[in-house]
């Protein structure tokens, strides 16, 4: 009994073989082609370097016309004896074709042995219906390696007749060649095939390799010298043949069955995953059950997918063929043997069914001579199948599961309001985007840690606010004040819905909304209500006190008293009249710039006279202006312009101490002219240089100011500069003073138009 290292260097069903009519064309080609060519010229050198050579040994008792067929025959039948043995994930073939081999050199001239051997084995080959790439591997391979045999043993034994020392040290040399070709023939189609190199799988393969030539040595030698000189006992010969083979297909049956287990093994494994569930499912079991296609005929999307022995590791998805459109219909398992392709032979289908669901068919099918499915197979791939399909609506369940929870998680991540949730022991198990920003904590920080760890409450009262909830009152809603790790203070409103077992929180899911903007608001409502009573009550209190002075002493009042009185209650009352129109004017001020394009009238003026301008109507000497001579058009409305002018002024003014001066300067770029008006007043916070420009915003508490307004000015300038394409911006630095600069387009330099 002999056997082949790997399934790519004997004669049968081969893993290399097999692979290589679905490897590469061109790397398998080019190997094929250099093993015909360099067969063919060694067996053309043994035709020419041994042409009246006799046969090795002589003696048997068979006339010469009957030897060379019936060693054709032996050869035949010794390669198609094959069993085949599962080595790993390789298959070795076991045959007597080497044992065949020996017979023919040794009772054979090498003409006619190398006949008999290539003859035998394309016969077998044909018979064995194998493909063309391995009919001419196999063809290349064995060519090559029998003649060498052949030149080895005529080399060194010689043709004595006779079984001596040199025909058996012959035989020993040439099976060691014959077996050194094969072993690298294989190496190098594996080496395409796997992508291993070839010294690896040489040394991988080669104790095996001498193992099965050292059997077939024993096997050759012992037959031919019976047949020489011991005709008779020839039959009994037979007899450890077949033991041999008995037993080797009995160790091939355990090894299957061994390997089919482990792969039944995977395929629980990759059920239980849901990972690529049917790509996986179908290898696996192509694999355990030995078959060269298995497929997965869907009924909800009409598809097959179908994995091939010929494509490894490749899933194809098409239409269900039409073989099979029928049986998939089937309630139970059941065989197909009729209606088939050409290259199928047997089809064996199993319904994909989880209890009042059917997900389609699972179909095994083989081809040419490879082994029918049985019973077995049915009673082992019927409850695989309907793990698959409870599997399959697992996974279902899964999706959707999947999906909902992406869609909750989105929603928590995407909105606006934080929200986070704690388990019973307080600690956080969920926290969202919003409130990590909202709180200055990232989810990494807050994950697993008590709640009142993260956040920091300032008032007491309120520290029992975070979580209010009780098995009689699960939801609350509360507004509580925290502080930032910055330092920052946010006003926040916690709704709480919390769920409890038995008086026990089992967990308290919080919305938290950020109310420090409408709290702030609310504060400066009353803020502007406190400042707006005061600003008003000013210039009135002075007006109705000389009113009353002139209706009831006005007569006995001189006239210049008189004048004085009347200025001073027009004053007020223009006062009054400025207050009233910012206020009209902010209420009508939207979110937008272009609130304003109604009450702006924009046109070129020179920028230089409305600066003067307001600078003459204040009438103090605190002011220093830094003005050019010449004009600068610029592209405004001059009132509007004036307006803003004397608003900054007149805020710098105000925030100023009195001895201080206010300088007032103007400067020109390429496209715009920008006056600034610096103050060396208290500054400004840098958190609060954009809120100034808020309405009603007031930089010192209205219950404690120094200063009279309203919060109005600044925004109104800024929207109106805005609204002539221009802008108010501000720098400032506490202590130190700030520097307000109104920036406008420039205009034409050709004309302008001066303050009407």
């Amino acid at each position: 009994m002999t056997a082949s290292a790997s399934e790519a260097g004997r004669p049968g069903d081969t893993r290399a073989a097999g692979q290589a009519s679905t490897s590469p064309a061109g790397p398998v080609a080019r190997l094929v082609t250099r093993l015909c060519l360099l067969g063919g010229l060694l067996a053309l050198a043994v035709v020419l370097l041994l042409p009246h050579r006799g046969s090795v040994l002589r003696g048997v008792g068979l006339p010469e016309a009957w030897l060379l067929p019936g060693l054709i025959v032996l050869t035949f039948l010794a390669a198609i004896t094959v069993v085949r043995l599962r080595h790993g994930d390789a298959v070795e073939a076991l045959s007597l074709y080497e044992a065949a081999l020996i017979i023919d050199v040794l009772l054979l001239p090498p003409r006619q042995a190398l006949l008999a051997a290539v003859l035998g084995l394309v016969v077998a080959l044909v018979v064995q219906r194998r493909p063309t790439v391995k009919i001419l591997f196999n063809l290349g391979n064995f060519t090559t390696a029998v003649s060498a045999l052949i030149m080895v043993v005529h080399a060194v034994g010689g043709t004595p007749g006779r079984l001596n020392a040199r025909v058996l040290a012959g035989v020993v040399l040439g099976s060691v060649a014959f077996t050194v070709v094969n072993l690298v023939c294989m190496a190098a189609i594996l080496s395409i095939v796997t992508g291993d190199s070839r010294w690896s799988i040489i040394r991988s393969e080669a104790r095996l390799s001498a193992y099965m030539a050292t059997g077939t040595l024993a096997t050759g030698l012992t037959t031919t010298a019976i047949g020489l000189y011991a005709p008779l006992l020839l039959p009994f010969m037979a007899m450890p043949a077949l033991a041999a083979t008995y037993a080797y297909r009995t160790v091939a049956q355990e090894a299957d069955e061994r390997a089919r287990s482990a792969c039944l093994l995977k395929v629980s494994h990759a059920l239980a995953e849901h990972n690529d569930l049917e790509r996986r499912f179908l290898h696996l079991v192509r694999d355990a059950f030995g078959v060269d296609l298995a497929t997965i005929v869907l009924d909800r999307a009409d598809i097959a997918l179908t994995a091939d022995a010929q494509a490894p590791g490749e899933l194809s998805t098409g239409p269900v063929p039409h073989h099979l459109i029928d049986a998939t219909n089937v309630d139970t398992p059941t065989f197909v043997v009729q209606d088939l392709p050409a290259d199928i032979r047997q089809v064996l289908v199993v319904p994909l069914e989880a209890g009042d669901r059917r997900f389609g068919a699972v179909a095994l099918a083989v081809r040419g001579r490879r082994a029918r499915l049985s019973t077995r197979d049915v009673t082992l791939l019927a409850p695989l199948a309907n793990a698959l399909a409870v599997a399959m609506r697992g996974s279902e369940h899964l999706d959707r599961l999947i999906e909902e929870t992406s869609k909750l998680h989105a929603i928590v991540e995407q909105s606006t309001e934080g929200i986070f949730m704690v388990g019973g022991d307080g600690r956080v198990q969920m926290w969202s985007r919003a409130i990590a920003e909202l709180t200055e904590v990232s989810n990494a920080r807050a994950s697993g840690r008590r709640l009142v760890d993260l956040i920091e409450v300032p008032d007491p009262a309120e520290r029992g606010w975070l979580l209010p909830v009780t098995p009689e009152h699960p939801r609350a809603t509360v507004e509580i004040t925290i502080r930032r790790p910055g330092g920052e203070f946010r006003r926040v409103r916690l709704a709480h819905s919390a769920i409890f077992t038995g008086g026990t929180l089992v967990r308290d899911v919080v919305v938290v909304r950020d109310m420090t903007r409408e709290h702030r608001t609310e504060r400066l409502k009353s803020d502007f209500i406190a400042t707006v009573s005061h600003e008003l009550r000013t210039p009135l209190t002075p007006i109705l006190g000389y009113l009353h002075l002139l209706r009831t002493r006005g007569d006995r009042l001189s006239e210049q008293k008189r004048r004085n009185a009347l200025a001073l209650i027009a004053d007020r009352a223009a006062h009054m009249s400025r207050l009233v129109e910012d206020l009209l004017l902010a209420s009508r001020m939207g979110d937008a710039d272009d609130d304003l394009t109604p009450h702006v009238s924009v046109g070129t003026h020179d920028l230089a006279v409305v600066v003067r301008q307001v600078v003459n109507d204040l009438g103090t000497p605190r002011i220093t202006a830094e003005l050019p001579g010449h004009p600068v058009p610029v592209v405004c409305d001059f009132d509007r312009a004036l307006q803003v002018t004397s608003n900054l002024i007149g805020n710098a003014l105000k925030y100023s101490a009195e001895t201080e001066a206010v300088r007032v300067s103007m400067r020109r770029d390429d496209d715009h002219v920008h006056v600034d008006v610096s103050d060396r007043g208290r500054g400004i916070p840098a958190d609060e240089l954009e809120q100034v420009f808020e309405k009603f915003h007031r930089v010192e508490d209205p219950m404690t100011m120094s200063t009279s307004g309203t919060g109005l000015g600044l925004f109104i300038s800024r929207r109106l500069a805005r609204a002539m394409g221009g802008n108010v911006t501000v720098s400032s630095a506490l202590n130190v003073g700030s520097v307000f600069t109104f920036t406008l387009r420039r205009g034409d330099h050709g004309q302008h138009a001066g303050a009407d």
